[in-house]
């Protein structure tokens, strides 16, 4: 029901329709910014295997009140990518693209990925360390729950606006491969994919051993997993 409101949100508009690779691209909205949407996902196609270009049905781009009121940038819904059109250069572009990649290959793969509960338990340490290191630094964070993996609003909100994620980079160097990671288990994993595929891969081994271990399987490929 949510993507079939999604799309019919794009319907009858001014539509450019692209066809890149393995991706169909409709562009509602003209790029705003120095981003080439055909290098961009060029790109894209030519870091990521096959097998995961596959899991994603239509890209949307353009302004849509859902991306803003959310205040992201992009989003995954059901074989979807919804990409805002405001895009400083190729990087921002390939970033949201390969970010929202990483949430349909958790659909995908979500047994295999979390069954053993390792990226699960790897994840709430670091939430516990984090939680230490504001609690140090005298951040009134009593109120949050630090032990749900799911997204909380309370603790996005905290983090984002009152921490700030300038500050909290600085504060979880040693812990996320970004201030991002910390917000939810899901996150966290699209944030070591970004690491694994356009990051430094050596970094996110050390850092996030078992979210690098889960990728590196799934980057082979294997349906039946």
């Amino acid at each position: 029901m949510l993507k079939r409101n999604l799309v019919n949100y794009v319907k009858n508009k001014d539509l450019i329709e692209k066809k890149i690779g393995p991706f169909h691209i409709i562009i509602k909205d003209q790029i705003e910014g120095e981003a080439d949407i055909e290098a961009s996902f060029g790109s894209v196609i030519r870091t990521l295997p096959g097998h995961f270009l596959t899991l994603i049905d239509v890209v949307y781009i353009g302004q849509f009140s859902f991306l803003e009121e959310k205040e992201v940038n992009a989003l995954y819904v059901d074989g979807s990518l919804f990409i805002t059109n405001v895009q400083d250069n190729d990087d921002d572009l390939i970033d949201d693209i390969i970010h929202e990649i990483a949430h349909a290959v958790e659909d995908k793969y979500q047994q295999f990925i979390y069954e053993d509960g390792k990226i699960e338990e790897e994840f709430l340490l670091k939430r516990s360390r984090l939680k230490r290191i504001l609690q140090h630094q005298e951040y009134d964070i009593e109120h949050l729950d630090f032990l749900n993996v799911d997204y909380n609003t309370d603790l996005d909100v905290y983090l984002y606006k009152e921490i700030g994620y300038d500050v909290l980079e600085q504060l979880t160097v040693d812990l996320f491969t970004n201030a991002y990671a910390a917000t939810s288990l899901r996150e966290y994993l699209a944030s070591g994919f970004e690491e694994f595929y356009i990051g430094n891969i050596a970094f996110l081994k050390e850092l996030c051993p078992y979210v690098y271990s889960k990728l590196n399987v799934l980057n082979e490929n294997n349906e039946e997993l």
